[in-house]
């Protein structure tokens, strides 16, 4: 009886071309990390504005998003610029984006129900 032979799959052109998440390096992260304050600021700045007040909570929660869009796509820049796959970035983007949406949307229908209460005028 002989054992079949492991062979690796990994080879050395394919590991060259795999990106390391521990390689970006300290300036990038904060980098990054300051871009998406950045873009929680507009969005938090862009939902307290009286006009999204009057219009369905949801739509509401889309037009914020959409006008914070730029701030987000710096993030994006600043991972691509750094060499980090497309893939991974967007990724990032989405999470980010779908997280402060379910944010966003959560305390604009708080606050639409409240004044269809009666508590806030």
């Amino acid at each position: 009886m002989s054992e079949p032979q492991q062979t690796s799959v990994s080879t050395p052109e394919a590991s060259a071309k795999t990106w390391n998440g521990t390689s970006l390096s300290d300036a990038t992260i904060k980098e990054v990390q300051e871009a998406k304050y950045t873009y929680t600021q507009c969005v938090y700045k862009e939902a307290q504005k009286q006009g999204y007040t009057k219009i369905n909570s949801r739509v509401a929660t889309d037009a914020v998003i959409k006008q914070c869009e730029p701030d987000l796509a710096k993030i994006r820049e600043v991972f691509i610029n750094e060499g980090v796959p497309e893939i991974i970035a967007n990724r990032y983007l989405k999470k980010t984006r779908v997280n402060m949406t379910r944010k966003i949307l959560q305390s604009l229908m708080f606050a639409e129900a409240a004044r269809k209460s009666g508590a806030t005028q």
